[in-house]
């Protein structure tokens, strides 16, 4: 063990990169100076202890275990960490590597380790990660916005234009009734605007659906068994919605943009497919959609892939993610 410390003590100081020894009980016995400039302690006021005094006793007791684990393992422990060294008044990372050396019994005997300072790819990161968070944040509150708008116009649709129509409608109808015997040119153009309002209702109420279904009112659960009695009614499609649990309780903002998306996931599995189903597991505080059909595996055109990114970012506004296979979208949201 002597030539090993010999040996170690000759070539440490010459190695640019922080290099510390350590002992079975975890006691500093050697480090270089740039592991001394790094960690903002000299050798000598740390020499034979286990560096308490010098760092917080949390982190101390962090080191100690990883020294622990190297000695007991034999492995390579390679971890990110913190050091708040009480002479610098920061606190620094570390990508730190430590590997124990054994005697002949088989014993630990020293732990050799080294430091590199990833302080300020810890900090990019940070500030990554707050921007990221505050344009979900902000993707939010404009995902709440959009679809408070979308309940308001298909609000004001109903109050007014359906409204409008439908009593438009009422007074054709008894022009049609009154004119059936003495008055058949006019009795003909009443049946044909007739025939126009019904289109024109038809398509209002279509528009209406499309910002807000009014089942949306009743729920989640709700509207995607509405949407799929819709894709009964217009592609002959077998369609089933199996809820496993449905606790959640949703605002109705919430609820109307997690609809659209599976709204637009529908249509993405329904193409050239015969049977679709949904199953919802919509717990307080955790949601999991599963839509899937049975089309034939293919791999999605240029259209679908952007449709599918769009779906994507809609969820990561709700903070939920979105896993796609050839024949199914699992949507899964944190509430």
């Amino acid at each position: 063990m002597t030539h090993a410390y010999a040996h170690l003590s000759s070539i440490l100081p010459s190695m640019p990169q922080a290099v510390f020894v350590k002992d079975a009980h975890s006691r500093i016995v050697m480090m270089n100076a740039a592991c001394e400039a790094l960690w903002g302690v000299r050798f000598e006021d740390v020499a034979g202890t286990d560096g308490g005094g010098q760092v917080r006793p949390e982190e101390l007791s962090a080191y100690q275990a990883r020294d622990r684990r190297a000695f007991d393992t034999g492995e390579v422990v390679v971890v990110e960490e913190p050091l708040s060294p009480t002479g610098l008044n920061e606190t620094r990372w570390l990508l730190t590597h430590k590997r124990a050396l054994y005697d002949a019994e088989g014993k630990p005997y020293l732990l050799i380790g080294s430091c590199i300072d990833i302080t300020e790819r810890k900090r990019k990161e940070a500030a990554l990660e707050t921007t990221l968070r505050q344009t979900r944040e902000i993707a939010g509150h404009q995902l709440s916005a959009m679809e408070g708008h979308r309940r308001r116009l298909a609000l004001e649709a109903q109050d007014h234009l359906a409204q409008n129509l439908a009593a438009l409608k009422l007074d054709i109808t008894m022009l049609h009734a009154r004119t059936a015997s003495r008055q058949p040119l006019l009795h003909e153009r009443a049946a044909q605007a007739l025939a126009t309002l019904d289109d024109s209702i038809d398509a209002v109420r279509e528009i209406i659906n499309q910002l807000h279904p009014a089942t949306l009112e009743l729920g989640l659960s709700a509207a995607i068994e509405w949407q799929l009695q819709q894709l009964e009614k217009r592609h002959g499609l077998d369609c089933r919605l199996l809820v496993r649990r449905d606790g959640a309780v949703l605002s109705t903002e919430y609820a109307s943009a997690l609809f659209h998306v599976v709204r637009t996931g529908l249509n993405y599995v329904c193409a050239a497919a015969s049977c679709v189903q949904v199953e919802l597991n919509l717990q307080s505080e955790h949601l999991a959609i599963v839509v899937q059909s049975d089309r034939p595996p293919r791999t999605p055109s240029a259209e679908e892939a952007l449709t599918l990114q769009a779906m994507q970012e809609r969820l990561g506004a709700l903070g939920g993610v979105l896993h796609i296979t050839p024949r199914s979208l699992h949507i899964s949201v944190a509430t």
